[in-house]
């Protein structure tokens, strides 16, 4: 909330980013309309937004409604909501059996993270969902597997109208918890109840819209992400945007724009990849914490991204960073020492992929040649020092 005002206080309590300028108009439709005593249903909601997912323009009105201010006021509780996942990232690591060191660097670790951050200093509702996320995922690893999926079905009936891909991560993580055993007969008839009632009336209704808009003139949607899109199954190439875009690496003409922000964001996205494969199998074989749901659901969610988005929109993925930076933390089995020097060598070779790549870092072939001999050194010397301690360790435990 304090990013949220610090970046607004000289805007007048404005909306900058245009995606929350829409939703700032539109919701002042909604707030003025509950104001003057109209009932407004689905239906209604869904023709002042102009989509079926209205969830996030209705929440910030009813925060216009409660708080009795503008866009600010709105966006300072939504922010303050989006905050409690710090909360929720640690009462995860504590039901995953860690301690209380890990929860702690686990909670500010997504409370501090530089891509929810800036996407709440925006007024997105990428935090909201983040937030919303990971409470629902701490009631199924907490809460008996009844009431569970009773506060699942809740959270996905809100994602719905919110974010459907991230009603699909709930859903699959629930599933990953399903066992074969007599106590788990009521939780899975109120997830089919539930499912019967609310959740497939409004697949219909989403599946319906696919091929029936129109972005541009003569553009239908189809299942690709809209306009604009990078689907990974017809254009595999941005696979490499998808990893580490938006690259920090560029810094020709024409990159000056508020994009930049999200560098320190993909840093860290694309360290958190170098310990993944590690920590993922050691998250899988957590079947009662968080693990193996978080993994299953992160992949359903990542499916519907590749297919969908791709390469071109990084608000969707700022959910798997913040997942995958919880599973690095509290399952990642090495040390400081071995943890770090495997970032150092992998940033490396990522740098060096990137300078040897980029016009404006290495214009001439002898730039590029000694950009990828300074980057080989100091690859060498990381891996040499990682090697002498690990040489060190090993022998102080045997003179032990």
């Amino acid at each position: 909330m304090g990013v949220v005002l610090v970046v607004h206080s000289q805007t007048n309590g404005y909306a900058l980013f245009p995606d929350a300028r829409g939703y700032d108009s539109v919701s002042d439709a909604i707030a003025e309309a509950w104001r003057s005593g109209s009932r407004l249903d689905t239906r209604d909601l869904s023709g002042l937004v102009g989509s079926a997912v209205w969830g996030y323009p209705a929440i910030m009105a009813l925060c216009k409604v409660m708080t009795g201010g503008g866009w600010l006021a709105a966006k300072a509780v939504l922010a303050l909501l989006a905050a409690t996942g710090a909360v929720a990232a640690y009462g995860l690591a504590m039901a995953s059996g860690r301690g209380h060191k890990r929860a702690a660097a686990v909670g500010l670790m997504v409370g501090t993270s530089p891509s929810l951050m800036l996407w709440d200093a925006w007024g997105l509702k990428d935090g909201l969902i983040t937030s919303l996320v990971l409470w629902s995922l701490l009631a199924q690893t907490r809460a008996r597997f009844s009431l569970a999926c009773v506060s699942t079905m809740l959270s996905i009936c809100a994602c719905l109208y919110l974010r459907p891909a991230a009603a699909l991560f709930l859903a699959v993580a629930l599933l990953a918890r399903v066992k074969f055993r007599r106590e788990y007969l009521v939780g899975s008839l109120i997830v089919a109840g539930a499912a019967a009632l609310f959740i497939l009336p409004r697949m219909m209704t989403l599946f319906g819209l696919v091929d029936s808009l129109e972005v541009h003139d003569g553009t239908r949607l189809g299942f690709t992400g809209g306009y604009g899109s990078q689907n990974l199954l017809n254009h595999p190439q941005y696979l490499v945007t998808l990893l580490f875009g938006p690259f920090p690496w560029e810094y020709g003409a024409g990159t000056a724009v508020p994009e930049r922000w999200l560098y320190p964001g993909t840093v860290i996205w694309i360290a958190s990849l170098a310990l993944a494969p590690t920590a993922l199998r050691r998250a899988w074989a957590d079947a009662t914490g968080v693990g193996r749901a978080a993994v299953l659901g992160s992949a359903a969610y990542a499916a519907v991204y590749m297919v969908t988005f791709g390469g071109s929109f990084y608000r969707q993925r700022s959910l798997l960073e913040c997942v995958l930076i919880i599973l690095v933390v509290l399952y990642l089995p090495l040390s400081p020492v071995v943890a770090m020097t495997r970032i150092h060598v992998w940033l490396a070779l990522v740098a060096g992929v990137a300078v040897v790549h980029s016009p404006h870092l290495t214009p001439t072939i002898w730039s590029k040649w000694l950009a990828v001999c300074v980057i080989g050194l100091a690859v060498l010397l990381t891996f040499m020092c990682g090697v002498r301690q690990g040489a060190a360790r090993r022998f102080r435990d045997r003179r032990t």
